[in-house]
């Protein structure tokens, strides 16, 4: 069977070319003699026909058929005076063959060729002809395409086929974006041509492949060309065995290729300098770093503690592993928490890992794998700078940048969400760019890993959705904004090949993000989506404290990220960030200008749409780690151009020099406060010790594993095996360290604010969530300090000792009702720990209850003073205020906490009480509709509600407020029966639409647990 692709090309005949310079042939040939005479009627015919300058090297490769002796003779009858044979001794393969070929070869220009002339050398005058300049340029090797739009080509299918797959190989293996590196019809200027082969390695079929790849990385222009080419029979090449000899060599020319371009040639080209060039040395620094951080990475994230998301991160790894051992019977991954909105494929590896390879700590697996996909992402923001750059210097520099921000550092170790979706979106966005400097035909490698990096980002997190449109919106600016694809708009085989590949990409890449994401897979075209708004905005709300005040995370200012991020990274990123917009500019004509605008969309779009819709945001910055590599990308590109401003040696080392500096500060901190480099602030905003009681600092109990393993090594109560009880607010963390290291340690959950409920022997608590005002009165830690965790001199969590439990009677006594008995108590407490605010508080309760106002007050007034923004103080100050019939002031100090938290139901009804008492039922019932907002759940409010509805003749509004009085009594049929009448005057209700959601997604829970 064969086949015959477009007729275009017609080759001349008696026609000199106007060629000036000299041209060379060289063509292998082995066991060639039945072919020698076509081969020599060929050459002489080309001969005559050229007219220029020729000379024709044919070598023998130790042929054993007497092929060199019949060319000699059949040459002879000629009269040939440019031919020459040179014999080999051997048999060393094709590539061996016209490596000797090309050394005694002494043409401007070198063409190899095969000797069965399946093309013949008159496609030269073709080529000619076609050359915008009618001459061969002598920095632009031309290679003979069988897969040009243009070539006529006749062979068999098989054989076709094959070419096609090696070749698509080839480019999955290699640098190569060629379509067929195989065809042996290759035009090299001379000095190209015998840089190349004499630095040839590979003797075989593949050495086209090791010729090209050079070419590549020496920057070389290599053009494929449309050719003539016939299939011969008798051809030496065997489909089977030499595809996998070729498959073989393939492997071995990238691995020769790596060593030459990473290792041998950086060394010697630190005693060759070469003025103007870049020095090739920081290859060689990039391939030695990136080794170093691929060891000292998992070697130090055994340091690193359990942190607060990893508990539930970890049962969703497993119960996604039971899904899938079970082919989907075990479903609860579908519905756990809210995890199921999130791909699984990190928690799935980590738990499959833990199953099956085990050996170490269940935690400290996840961390070993968590610090090499940290590694895997400050080796792709380095890749990703080369390949905006083009510079090993500017892909070292990122590299070095990403390593030594240690934010990243620390969040590398044990971050388990947004550590591997900024590694698969960087990855994503290196073949992104690739593909568009690649239009219009992106290579097959570049295709295959941007499939692999976009599934892979939808497979961690449902946004990696928004790299599709990225891409599809790059591409379209890009034909529109370069001439060269502006020309080829209206040109349907262009246009139609690109969309075909954006197609096997989006497609490739939405659902193959769903391998490793069940509740997507279960409604691919619907659960995406549903995923990606539940993101967008996030509906837990968390306490988060920022510049000084507690807020909830959907009440932080718009500029919450960026503030985060120009304070929690180092100065050396954002100077060199600074410096890029104008350097850019600057170097506008010599630069893709719009390469790295579509780079910096990538960074800016989703922070400010995270703005616009006003986005739940909270942890600092570490929801937005993904955008940073874009950061340092541009930070180090605009080191490289601050660095070359002037071409003064001594300022280009002088700015290195301070560069070096400023790299050096943040390492230093890093090195000294190890395992808590994610608790950094850059020097400019003060560092640590400004950021204390304003900015949350340990990164979500890091710190309970040094702290638990420091407590079981110095308490002598606990190495005695007698039984100690810790009460803590990080009981998971904490209860896992001590089933390990001391199982007679009992570890008790408590929050802060309750820790006085608790019996317990030892607090350990950490920074976070504490009151900040507790903080900078020194109110925390509590009790008798025993030990702390600092970074940057900043206590980060700490071990005090429950000298007294005073504070525990009173509690006790008081929820018995007797009040005196409780303040005697609370009274002992404070006399012995004057700085505890909840005895203080026990204090002021009891002397209220009591009706002793003026203790009570002077009691109010001690909480005040160790916290004047604790909400629990300003409470009190209110009730006090109430109760001695200031109302005005009663007013003004919960007005107060309601700016403190506004989440604070209780505040709500506290409020409403005084204005009822005032007749002002419209303020009454819009406080006490904030009270039901915020879930409320005490009666009489819901009581006074209903009255404040009836009072303003808000019908439907008492009975929605029936309802839910009903469903606080667990009256569910009531309650529902009442919200069915109400909901029809009040579609637009928003406290009576929550409670309808509610129901509905309780009955939607049913029907599922009945099927």
């Amino acid at each position: 069977m064969s086949k015959t692709r477009q007729k275009k090309l017609k080759v001349p005949k008696k026609r000199r070319p106007d060629f000036k310079g000299k041209l060379s042939l060289v063509i292998p040939c082995f066991n060639e003699k039945e072919r020698v005479p076509k081969l020599v009627k060929t050459l002489s015919a080309f001969e005559a026909e050229w007219g220029g300058q020729l000379d024709i090297i044919l070598v023998d490769d130790g042929s054993s058929d007497g092929t060199a002796d019949r060319a000699q003779k059949l040459l002879e009858k000629t009269k040939a005076k440019n031919f020459q044979i040179i014999t080999l001794p051997k048999n060393v393969g094709k590539g061996g063959a016209l490596k000797a070929g090309v050394a005694a070869a002494s043409g401007d220009f070198i063409l190899t060729l095969d000797a069965d002339m399946a093309t013949q050398p008159q496609e030269l005058l073709n080529w000619l002809d076609s050359l915008p300049s009618k001459e061969f340029s002598t920095e632009e090797i031309l290679i003979g395409s069988r897969e040009h739009k243009d070539s006529q080509v006749q062979g068999t299918f098989v054989r076709r086929l094959a070419g096609l797959v090696f070749n698509f190989i080839i480019q999955i293996l290699t640098n190569l974006n060629l379509r067929d590196t195989q065809c042996g019809f290759k035009l090299y200027p001379q000095a190209i041509g015998k840089e190349l082969f004499s630095n040839l390695k590979v003797k075989g079929w593949a050495h086209d492949v090791e010729l090209l790849s050079r070419a590549k990385h020496a920057g070389y222009a290599i053009t494929s060309m449309p050719v003539q080419w016939n299939h011969q029979e008798g051809s030496k090449i065997s489909l089977v065995r030499d595809s996998f000899a070729m498959f073989g060599q393939a492997l071995r020319i990238g691995f020769t290729l790596f060593i030459e371009r990473f290792i041998t040639e950086p060394i010697r080209s630190i005693r060759a300098k070469e003025a103007g060039q870049e020095p090739g040395y920081y290859r060689l620094l990039f391939l030695v770093f990136s080794l170093l951080l691929l060891v000292v990475m998992p070697m130090l994230s055994f340091d690193y503690g359990i942190t607060g998301d990893e508990e539930v991160q970890k049962i969703y790894g497993e119960k996604l592993l039971s899904y899938y051992e079970t082919d989907g019977e075990e479903d609860s991954a579908l519905s756990y928490k809210n995890l199921y909105y999130y791909g699984g494929l990190f928690d799935y590896t980590a738990a499959w890992a833990n199953k099956h390879i085990g050996g170490v700590d269940e935690y400290e697996m996840r961390h070993l794998l968590n610090s090499l996909v940290g590694f895997l992402l400050m080796l792709f923001t380095g890749l990703l700078a080369k390949e905006m750059s083009g510079s090993w210097r500017v892909g070292f520099w990122a590299l070095l940048f990403m390593a030594i921000s240690p934010r990243i550092f620390g969040h590398s170790m044990n971050n388990p969400k947004d550590i591997p979706f900024a590694a698969t979106y960087v990855f994503s966005l290196l073949y992104m760019m690739r593909f568009v400097k690649e239009l219009p035909r992106p290579g097959a490698r570049t295709v295959l890993l941007l499939i692999i990096g976009i599934a892979a980002s939808i497979n961690v997190r449902v946004g990696g959705i928004l790299l599709i449109a990225y891409l599809g919106f790059f591409v379209g600016l890009r034909f529109l904004l370069r001439s060269e694809l502006r020309n080829r708009l209206l040109h349907f085989p262009t246009v139609g090949r690109v969309a075909a590949v954006l197609a096997i990409i989006v497609v490739g890449g939405y659902f193959g993000g769903m391998l490793y994401w069940p509740y997507g897979w279960q409604a691919p075209f619907s659960n995406p989506f549903k995923a990606l708004g539940e993101m967008s905005n996030f509906s837990t709300s968390i306490r988060m404290l920022f510049e000084g005040e507690h807020l909830w995370s959907d009440e932080l200012p718009w500029y919450y990220i960026p503030k985060w991020i120009s304070i929690a990274s180092p100065i050396f990123v954002l100077l060199g960030a600074l410096a890029f917009p104008f350097l850019l500019i600057k170097n506008s004509k010599k630069t893709d200008v719009w390469l790295w605008l579509f780079l910096l969309y990538t960074m800016i779009f989703p922070v400010v749409y995270a703005i616009a819709k006003q986005s739940s945001l909270y942890d600092g910055m570490r929801h937005f780690l993904f955008v940073y590599p874009v950061l340092v990308v541009v930070a180090a590109k605009g080191w490289d151009w601050l660095s070359t401003l002037l071409p003064a040696r001594a300022y280009q080392l002088g700015t290195q020099g301070v560069l070096a500096v400023m790299i050096a500060i943040p390492l230093l901190w890093m090195v000294r406060n190890h395992p808590y480099q994610a608790s950094y602030f850059n020097p400019v905003s003060g560092g640590i010790q400004s950021a204390f009681a304003h900015y949350e600092t340990d990164y979500w109990m890091n710190s309970m594993k040094e702290l638990s393993q420091w407590f079981v090594e110095n308490n002598e109560d606990v190495k005695s095996g007698k039984e100690v009880t810790i009460a803590t607010t990080t009981s998971q963390s904490v209860g896992h360290y001590m089933k390990a290291l001391a199982p007679n340690v009992k570890v008790v959950y408590t929050r802060y604010n309750d820790r006085h409920k608790k019996p317990a022997d030892y607090y350990f608590f950490y920074s976070r969530f504490v009151n900040e005002g507790l903080q900078k009165s020194g109110a925390w830690p509590p009790d008798e300090l025993v030990h702390e965790i600092t970074a940057g001199g900043v206590p980060l969590a700490s071990i005090s000792k429950r000298n007294t439990s005073f504070d525990l009677e009173g509690f006790q006594l008081e929820q018995s009702n007797n009040i005196q008995g409780a303040l005697e108590a609370y009274q002992k407490e404070v006399e012995a720990n004057p700085k505890n605010e909840v005895a203080w508080m026990g204090v002021a309760s009891t002397n209220y209850r009591l009706g002793n106002f003026p203790a009570a007050k002077a009691a109010i007034d001690q909480m005040l003073t160790l916290s004047p923004s604790h909400l629990n103080h300003n409470i009190w100050k209110g009730l006090y205020h109430k109760a001695v019939g200031e109302i005005e002031a009663a007013k003004a100090a919960f007005e107060r906490c309601i700016e403190l938290n506004y989440k604070s139901n209780i505040v709500y009804y506290h409020l409403a009480t005084i204005y009822a008492g005032e007749q002002n039922m419209g303020k009454v019932l819009s406080l006490l509709e904030q009270f039901d907002i915020h879930n409320g759940n005490l009666p009489q409010a819901y009581d006074m509600a209903i009255g404040a509805s009836n009072a303003l003749g808000e019908k439907w509004k008492a009975v929605y407020f029936q309802s839910k009085k009903a469903y606080f009594q667990k009256d569910y049929q009531n309650s529902y029966r009442l919200l069915s009448q109400a909901l029809p005057y009040l579609r637009d209700y928003e406290p009576a639409t929550k409670l309808k959601a509610l129901y509905d997604r309780s009955q939607a829970q049913q029907q599922k647990n009945k099927q």
